[in-house]
Protein backbone atom coordinates (compact mmCIF):
# COMPACT_ATOMS: atom_id res chain seq x y z
CA UNK A 1 0.00 0.00 0.00
CA UNK A 2 2.65 2.30 0.74
CA UNK A 3 4.73 1.55 -2.49
CA UNK A 4 1.38 2.26 -4.38
CA UNK A 5 1.09 6.05 -2.41
CA UNK A 6 4.54 6.90 -3.41
CA UNK A 7 4.28 6.04 -6.76
CA UNK A 8 1.28 8.07 -6.93
CA UNK A 9 2.68 11.09 -4.93
CA UNK A 10 5.95 11.04 -7.44
CA UNK A 11 3.21 11.14 -9.70
CA UNK A 12 0.51 13.79 -9.30
CA UNK A 13 3.64 16.07 -8.08
CA UNK A 14 5.55 15.98 -11.21
CA UNK A 15 2.68 15.89 -13.64
CA UNK A 16 0.90 18.86 -12.66
CA UNK A 17 3.69 21.21 -13.58
CA UNK A 18 4.45 23.95 -15.76
CA UNK A 19 5.61 21.77 -18.27
CA UNK A 20 1.66 20.52 -18.02
CA UNK A 21 0.31 23.69 -18.62
CA UNK A 22 2.70 24.26 -21.88
CA UNK A 23 1.59 21.48 -22.86
CA UNK A 24 -1.89 22.50 -22.68
CA UNK A 25 -1.67 25.65 -24.46
CA UNK A 26 0.40 23.94 -27.45
CA UNK A 27 -2.41 21.24 -27.80
CA UNK A 28 -5.43 23.56 -27.52
CA UNK A 29 -3.96 26.39 -29.34
CA UNK A 30 -3.24 23.68 -32.45
CA UNK A 31 -6.60 21.85 -31.90
CA UNK A 32 -8.27 25.04 -31.71
CA UNK A 33 -7.43 26.41 -35.36
CA UNK A 34 -8.15 23.49 -36.85
CA UNK A 35 -11.01 22.69 -35.32
CA UNK A 36 -12.50 25.76 -35.25
CA UNK A 37 -12.60 26.09 -39.25
CA UNK A 38 -15.07 23.26 -38.58
CA UNK A 39 -17.30 24.86 -36.05
CA UNK A 40 -17.79 27.85 -38.73
CA UNK A 41 -19.04 25.14 -41.14
CA UNK A 42 -20.92 24.01 -38.23
CA UNK A 43 -22.68 27.53 -37.80
CA UNK A 44 -23.38 28.17 -41.10
CA UNK A 45 -24.87 24.86 -42.31
CA UNK A 46 -26.72 24.32 -38.74
CA UNK A 47 -25.35 20.96 -37.78
CA UNK A 48 -24.44 20.36 -34.48
CA UNK A 49 -21.08 18.28 -34.29
CA UNK A 50 -20.15 15.43 -32.65
CA UNK A 51 -17.34 14.85 -30.47
CA UNK A 52 -15.62 12.14 -32.52
CA UNK A 53 -13.45 14.90 -34.30
CA UNK A 54 -10.41 13.78 -32.95
CA UNK A 55 -9.37 10.72 -35.06
CA UNK A 56 -10.06 13.20 -38.13
CA UNK A 57 -7.36 15.71 -36.77
CA UNK A 58 -5.06 12.91 -36.60
CA UNK A 59 -5.13 12.53 -40.40
CA UNK A 60 -3.16 16.52 -40.52
CA UNK A 61 0.42 15.47 -40.10
CA UNK A 62 1.34 19.14 -38.67
CA UNK A 63 -0.93 18.59 -35.90
CA UNK A 64 0.86 15.19 -35.20
CA UNK A 65 3.81 17.25 -35.51
CA UNK A 66 3.27 19.74 -32.80
CA UNK A 67 1.51 17.01 -30.80
CA UNK A 68 4.97 15.23 -30.66
CA UNK A 69 7.11 17.98 -29.64
CA UNK A 70 4.79 18.94 -26.85
CA UNK A 71 5.03 15.31 -25.76
CA UNK A 72 8.70 15.80 -25.96
CA UNK A 73 8.70 19.16 -23.83
CA UNK A 74 6.34 17.08 -21.06
CA UNK A 75 8.99 14.65 -20.87
CA UNK A 76 12.13 17.39 -21.09
CA UNK A 77 12.60 16.87 -17.29
CA UNK A 78 14.17 12.61 -18.22
CA UNK A 79 15.37 11.12 -16.96
CA UNK A 80 13.95 12.21 -13.65
CA UNK A 81 17.26 13.12 -12.01
CA UNK A 82 16.81 16.11 -10.22
CA UNK A 83 18.82 16.60 -6.78
CA UNK A 84 15.46 15.41 -5.27
CA UNK A 85 15.70 12.28 -6.28
CA UNK A 86 18.63 11.25 -4.82
CA UNK A 87 17.44 10.46 -1.53
CA UNK A 88 13.92 8.58 -3.56
CA UNK A 89 16.80 6.18 -5.08
CA UNK A 90 18.97 5.89 -1.77
CA UNK A 91 15.67 5.12 0.12
CA UNK A 92 13.82 2.73 -2.77
CA UNK A 93 17.54 1.04 -4.61
CA UNK A 94 17.90 1.92 -8.18
CA UNK A 95 15.44 -1.46 -9.59
CA UNK A 96 12.78 0.27 -7.67
CA UNK A 97 14.00 3.84 -8.92
CA UNK A 98 13.16 2.77 -12.72
CA UNK A 99 10.30 0.98 -12.17
CA UNK A 100 8.51 3.87 -10.22
CA UNK A 101 9.62 6.17 -13.15
CA UNK A 102 8.39 3.84 -16.15
CA UNK A 103 5.62 3.75 -13.96
CA UNK A 104 5.46 7.25 -13.94
CA UNK A 105 5.65 7.56 -17.81
CA UNK A 106 2.93 5.66 -18.45
CA UNK A 107 0.47 7.10 -15.95
CA UNK A 108 1.34 10.86 -17.62
CA UNK A 109 0.85 9.18 -20.99
CA UNK A 110 -2.27 8.24 -19.88
CA UNK A 111 -3.58 11.34 -18.42
CA UNK A 112 -1.94 13.33 -21.49
CA UNK A 113 -4.41 11.30 -23.90
CA UNK A 114 -7.32 12.09 -21.88
CA UNK A 115 -6.53 15.62 -21.50
CA UNK A 116 -5.93 15.81 -25.30
CA UNK A 117 -9.49 14.42 -25.72
CA UNK A 118 -10.72 16.82 -23.95
CA UNK A 119 -9.34 19.43 -25.47
CA UNK A 120 -10.87 18.36 -28.89
CA UNK A 121 -14.05 18.96 -27.70
CA UNK A 122 -13.78 22.06 -26.01
CA UNK A 123 -13.51 24.15 -29.54
CA UNK A 124 -16.70 22.49 -30.79
CA UNK A 125 -18.93 24.63 -27.99
CA UNK A 126 -21.30 25.68 -28.46
CA UNK A 127 -22.14 23.66 -31.02
CA UNK A 128 -21.62 20.70 -29.73
CA UNK A 129 -24.15 17.55 -29.84
CA UNK A 130 -23.57 14.35 -27.49
CA UNK A 131 -24.54 11.36 -30.15
CA UNK A 132 -23.05 7.96 -30.69
CA UNK A 133 -23.27 8.60 -34.35
CA UNK A 134 -21.02 10.45 -36.43
CA UNK A 135 -23.90 13.09 -37.51
CA UNK A 136 -24.44 14.94 -40.61
CA UNK A 137 -22.10 17.57 -40.06
CA UNK A 138 -18.70 15.04 -40.05
CA UNK A 139 -20.72 13.28 -43.70
CA UNK A 140 -21.37 16.12 -45.08
CA UNK A 141 -17.82 17.09 -45.15
CA UNK A 142 -16.70 13.54 -46.13
CA UNK A 143 -18.90 13.03 -48.88
CA UNK A 144 -19.28 17.54 -50.37
CA UNK A 145 -16.58 19.88 -51.24
CA UNK A 146 -18.62 22.14 -48.32
CA UNK A 147 -15.04 21.92 -46.79
CA UNK A 148 -13.17 23.76 -49.54
CA UNK A 149 -16.21 26.27 -49.78
CA UNK A 150 -15.73 27.23 -46.20
CA UNK A 151 -11.70 26.70 -45.75
CA UNK A 152 -11.99 23.63 -43.23
CA UNK A 153 -8.41 22.89 -42.53
CA UNK A 154 -9.57 19.22 -41.78
CA UNK A 155 -9.96 16.38 -43.85
CA UNK A 156 -12.80 13.86 -43.07
CA UNK A 157 -12.50 10.63 -45.04
CA UNK A 158 -15.40 9.12 -45.83
CA UNK A 159 -14.10 5.40 -45.96
CA UNK A 160 -13.57 6.19 -42.23
CA UNK A 161 -17.04 7.08 -41.50
CA UNK A 162 -18.81 4.35 -43.70
CA UNK A 163 -16.51 1.61 -42.35
CA UNK A 164 -16.52 2.09 -38.86
CA UNK A 165 -18.24 2.90 -35.69
CA UNK A 166 -17.33 6.08 -34.18
CA UNK A 167 -17.17 5.14 -30.55
CA UNK A 168 -15.07 2.17 -31.83
CA UNK A 169 -13.18 4.38 -33.78
CA UNK A 170 -12.60 7.44 -30.87
CA UNK A 171 -11.19 4.36 -28.42
CA UNK A 172 -8.57 2.90 -30.71
CA UNK A 173 -7.71 6.10 -31.56
CA UNK A 174 -7.25 6.76 -27.50
CA UNK A 175 -5.11 3.58 -27.53
CA UNK A 176 -3.12 4.39 -30.03
CA UNK A 177 -2.46 8.06 -28.72
CA UNK A 178 -1.81 6.54 -25.72
CA UNK A 179 1.08 4.12 -27.04
CA UNK A 180 2.44 6.34 -28.84
CA UNK A 181 2.79 9.11 -25.94
CA UNK A 182 4.29 6.33 -23.90
CA UNK A 183 6.50 4.80 -25.73
CA UNK A 184 7.76 8.33 -27.04
CA UNK A 185 8.71 8.77 -23.51
CA UNK A 186 10.43 4.97 -22.49
CA UNK A 187 12.42 5.45 -25.31
CA UNK A 188 13.32 9.44 -24.10
CA UNK A 189 14.19 7.23 -20.46
CA UNK A 190 16.26 4.64 -21.72
CA UNK A 191 18.06 6.64 -23.92
CA UNK A 192 18.61 9.48 -21.52
CA UNK A 193 19.68 6.35 -19.10
CA UNK A 194 22.42 5.00 -21.61
CA UNK A 195 23.62 8.54 -23.10
CA UNK A 196 22.16 11.82 -21.69
CA UNK A 197 19.41 13.89 -21.45
CA UNK A 198 20.38 15.94 -24.41
CA UNK A 199 20.37 13.15 -26.77
CA UNK A 200 16.71 11.79 -24.93
CA UNK A 201 15.35 15.49 -26.47
CA UNK A 202 16.99 15.23 -30.06
CA UNK A 203 15.82 11.42 -30.03
CA UNK A 204 12.34 12.63 -28.74
CA UNK A 205 12.88 15.21 -31.77
CA UNK A 206 14.06 13.41 -34.12
CA UNK A 207 11.01 10.78 -33.54
CA UNK A 208 8.17 13.95 -33.52
CA UNK A 209 9.98 15.26 -37.25
CA UNK A 210 9.87 11.71 -38.23
CA UNK A 211 5.39 11.78 -39.31
CA UNK A 212 6.25 14.87 -41.55
CA UNK A 213 9.15 12.96 -43.03
CA UNK A 214 6.53 9.86 -43.66
CA UNK A 215 3.99 11.79 -44.82
CA UNK A 216 5.83 13.10 -47.63
CA UNK A 217 7.68 9.48 -48.50
CA UNK A 218 5.14 7.22 -47.75
CA UNK A 219 4.99 6.04 -51.36
CA UNK A 220 8.58 5.73 -51.42
CA UNK A 221 9.79 4.77 -47.98
CA UNK A 222 6.73 2.76 -46.47
CA UNK A 223 9.11 1.22 -43.85
CA UNK A 224 9.48 4.43 -42.00
CA UNK A 225 5.82 4.01 -41.20
CA UNK A 226 7.12 0.95 -38.45
CA UNK A 227 9.25 3.49 -36.62
CA UNK A 228 7.00 6.52 -36.66
CA UNK A 229 5.02 5.78 -33.66
CA UNK A 230 3.06 9.80 -34.00
CA UNK A 231 2.48 8.52 -37.61
CA UNK A 232 0.46 5.83 -36.43
CA UNK A 233 -2.13 8.15 -34.59
CA UNK A 234 -3.41 8.39 -38.25
CA UNK A 235 -6.23 5.67 -38.66
CA UNK A 236 -6.10 5.50 -41.96
CA UNK A 237 -2.45 4.78 -41.94
CA UNK A 238 -3.45 1.35 -39.71
CA UNK A 239 -6.38 0.37 -41.24
CA UNK A 240 -4.50 0.31 -44.91
CA UNK A 241 -5.96 3.04 -46.41
CA UNK A 242 -2.42 4.87 -46.67
CA UNK A 243 0.11 2.21 -48.47
CA UNK A 244 0.21 -1.04 -48.57
CA UNK A 245 3.13 -2.24 -46.17
CA UNK A 246 2.31 -0.63 -43.15
CA UNK A 247 1.44 -1.75 -39.17
CA UNK A 248 -1.91 -2.93 -38.06
CA UNK A 249 -3.79 -1.91 -34.95
CA UNK A 250 -2.68 -5.25 -33.33
CA UNK A 251 1.01 -5.15 -34.93
CA UNK A 252 1.23 -1.73 -33.25
CA UNK A 253 0.45 -3.15 -29.74
CA UNK A 254 2.77 -5.93 -30.39
CA UNK A 255 5.63 -3.35 -31.60
CA UNK A 256 4.61 -1.67 -28.85
CA UNK A 257 4.73 -4.38 -26.37
CA UNK A 258 8.09 -5.68 -27.34
CA UNK A 259 9.45 -2.12 -27.08
CA UNK A 260 8.74 -1.27 -24.00
CA UNK A 261 10.08 -4.88 -22.52
CA UNK A 262 13.34 -4.78 -24.26
CA UNK A 263 13.74 -0.52 -23.32
CA UNK A 264 12.84 -1.64 -19.60
CA UNK A 265 15.55 -4.17 -19.44
CA UNK A 266 18.18 -1.67 -20.90
CA UNK A 267 17.07 1.25 -18.87
CA UNK A 268 17.42 -0.94 -15.41
CA UNK A 269 20.62 -2.50 -17.16
CA UNK A 270 22.65 0.54 -17.15
CA UNK A 271 21.28 2.15 -13.99
CA UNK A 272 24.15 -0.11 -12.37
CA UNK A 273 26.89 1.04 -14.24
CA UNK A 274 25.59 4.14 -14.75
CA UNK A 275 27.92 7.03 -12.71
CA UNK A 276 24.42 9.13 -12.10
CA UNK A 277 24.88 12.41 -12.67
CA UNK A 278 22.21 15.02 -10.67
CA UNK A 279 21.10 18.56 -11.86
CA UNK A 280 19.34 21.32 -9.66
CA UNK A 281 16.41 21.47 -11.74
CA UNK A 282 12.75 21.84 -11.96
Amino acid sequence: MNKTKHVWQDFVNNFFSRRLLFFCIFQFYILHYYINSVKRFSIAADYPASPWILPFVGQNVYFLFIYGISVIYFYSNIPFMQGNEMYALIREGRKKWVYAKILRIWMSAVSLSFIEVVLSILPLFPCLEWTAEWGKLYNSLAMTNAGLEYNVKLSFSYELIIEHDPFMTMLIFGIILCISTGLVGMIMFAVSICVNRTTAVLMGTFLSVLSVVFANLYLYQQWISFISPFSWMNLLLLYGKVCKNAPSFSAVIIMAAISVFILSGISLKKIYIKDLDWTDEE
